[in-house]
């Protein structure tokens, strides 16, 4: 008998993802309290590791976890996983898994990065967009995410904090875009063309599609990105919301259109070839937004984007500067989609940015 190779082994035993998924499932089989937020700790802990998902988890579980998940790393194959899960659950089918489908673990995406064309790759990216710091939701200045973004090797980068219509979000009223304004005026001078920085504002789309920050005062900033954070409605098409969003006068880019939340809600359900085409008609890009738990466009409504003709964003949607590394995600996306590296903003030399902005 041949001898198993490592390779072999690790194919054997269950991806990340598919280890993530089956602590994710078995959670819903408990009642709210501390077994639900241990599997789902575990869980979370699986689809983000790094390596093997499998000694993270199981050094990291309480007591009472740990034989439970050195059984499911065991399984060999994720047929053998799923019934696992289906015998540790006394039989009961696991429920749909609408909110965890379409995400890449972070194994899976480097693994996206490593195949896929160099071009796509976060490093050769030349803007850095879609940021927040303290002025609104963020855990950073403003100064120290640019300053990161610097060091990361890009030429420009754009901070887009929320308006003050995300009130959980603490946004910026008129006065604190002005205040603002001036920080980035100010970094712009004192930076010697190392990283220019643009101002943008992450403006609320109401439920009836009109933005949350009037006309004249989205006037004062370099780019509005519109994105829907409430009232999702999944029940309810919501074409004509984000029809009347990106006809907006003003408005730049469409953010994390979907507004899906990993293991939360699936997002918004609209007529999504209605509404890139009207991306493309208008001049709007859409974002593919890498925070790991948005993921958003997922790599199919992506590809139905670029066959749409639109033009993209890869954002990290950073809230502290170790998020900045999230713009990975969006890149894997991006070649999952097969999108051109001539439709992201993102490969553009600041003043090419800076025409685009200006036609809008």
């Amino acid at each position: 008998m041949a001898k198993r190779t490592d390779s072999d082994r690790r194919r054997a035993t269950p991806s990340n993802a598919a280890l993530a998924e089956a602590l994710f499932a078995l959670s819903e089989f408990e009642e709210p309290g501390e077994r639900r937020l241990a599997l789902l700790r575990a869980g979370y802990s699986a689809f983000d590791a790094q390596g093997s998902a499998a000694r993270v988890v199981v050094d990291t579980a309480p007591p009472w976890l740990k034989p439970l998940v050195s059984q499911l790393v065991t399984c060999q194959g994720e047929g053998a996983l799923e019934a696992a899960v289906q015998r540790l659950s006394s039989g009961e089918e696991p429920r749909r898994r609408g909110p965890r489908e379409h995400f890449l673990s972070r194994v899976e995406m480097g693994d996206v990065l490593a195949s896929g064309p160099e071009e796509l790759r976060p490093e050769r990216m030349r803007g850095a967009l879609h940021w927040h710091t303290t002025d609104s939701d963020g855990k950073s200045s403003l100064e120290s995410m640019a300053r990161a973004c610097q060091r990361n090797g890009v030429s420009w980068a754009m901070v887009s904090d929320h308006s003050r219509g995300l009130e959980v979000a603490s946004g910026l009223d008129v006065e604190g875009v002005r205040m603002q304004r001036r920080r980035v005026e100010r970094w712009n001078r004192q930076s010697e063309d190392d990283l220019f920085l643009f101002q943008g504002l992450e403006v609320e789309v109401l439920e009836d599609g009109t933005m949350d920050v009037p006309h004249v005062e989205r006037l004062e900033v370099d780019c509005i990105i519109a994105a829907v954070h409430r009232r999702f409605d999944a029940d309810r098409d919501q074409t004509e919301r984000l029809l009347r969003a990106v006809a907006t006068p003003g408005v730049h880019v469409l953010a994390h259109p979907r507004g899906r939340h990993f293991h939360q809600r699936p997002g918004l359900r609209a007529r999504w070839e209605k509404v890139f085409a009207a991306c493309v008609d208008e001049g709007v890009a859409v974002e593919i937004n890498g925070f790991p738990r948005r993921q958003d466009l997922d790599w199919d409504l992506a590809r139905l984007a670029v066959e749409c003709g639109c033009e993209f964003i890869l954002a990290s949607d950073a809230h502290a500067v170790r998020h900045l590394e999230f713009d990975a995600y969006a890149c894997a996306i991006a070649m999952r989609a097969e999108v051109p590296r001539e439709s992201i903003l993102n490969t553009r030399q600041k003043e090419d940015f800076e025409f685009w902005l200006g036609e809008r």
